[in-house]
């Protein structure tokens, strides 16, 4: 469904990660893990909404954490979209790795860069709907500053004892003590038997097909308990 919208805030971060909360002219029910298609300045940029559904009057965007041009461009046009009140387009919901609230097993949450939208969404519908399985988050940046909401889940850690927050550094400094590499190589040092587990990954294009066959051929995850909207484009 196609919907007017307004940037309403922005927030930055020291990581150079923009927080974009864009308010549609209606409503709309949407699932945990599913993402929006936004019609800016010529350019049609999807989006994973890391809110949680039952939070529906503004939706929470991820911009940024990258040089790329087309993350830089995209900061600009939201930008340029707030301080003008710009009006825009989105197209939602869209895709069909939302979180499965019926199932009972734990869970393997794998999120690169800003992929990290996709998992606060179905993170925040666990806590909100009392999951009480073992949820495990893996959280790959390159670099320590682009953990921008590592002090909220270490405090959603502490609220919670099912839920387990691992951050993963490909690039560390002298500073960094927690975990080193990539994160795929980190999930598969902790795990031994994935088979049990409903996976959810989201990040860099390319990222996600790769964890799957690894996950699949060296831990024994299921395919059919795999979710990724990246596998429509394999």
């Amino acid at each position: 469904m196609i919907f007017n919208c307004k940037v309403k805030k922005i927030e930055a971060s020291a990581s150079h990660i923009y927080k974009v909360f864009i308010k549609p002219d209606k409503c709309f029910d949407f699932k945990a893990g599913q993402y929006v298609i936004v019609y800016l300045n010529g350019k049609n940029l999807p989006f994973s909404i890391a809110n949680c559904p039952t939070c529906n009057e503004l939706l929470e965007l991820h911009v940024g954490g990258s040089v790329k041009e087309s993350a830089i461009k995209a900061i600009s046009h939201f930008s340029s979209a707030f301080i003008y009140q710009k009006e825009f387009t989105i197209d939602a919901p869209h895709g069909e790795a939302w979180l499965r609230d019926e199932s009972q097993s734990p869970l393997l949450l794998i999120a690169g860069g800003t992929g990290l939208s996709y998992i606060n969404s179905i993170l925040s519908c666990c806590i909100s709907k009392q999951f009480s399985q073992p949820i495990y988050l893996y959280w790959g940046v390159n670099n320590s500053d682009l953990l921008y909401a590592d002090q909220q889940l270490k405090t959603l850690v502490a609220q919670y004892r099912n839920i387990n927050y691992v951050p993963v550094v490909e690039n560390s400094n002298t500073n960094w003590q927690g975990k080193i590499g990539n994160v795929i190589d980190a999930v598969i040092d902790d795990f031994s038997d994935l088979s049990d587990f409903d996976i959810y990954i989201c990040g860099p294009f390319g990222m996600s097909q790769s964890a799957k066959d690894i996950l699949i051929s060296q831990k024994k995850a299921n395919i059919g308990k795999i979710y990724s909207d990246a596998f429509n484009y394999t």
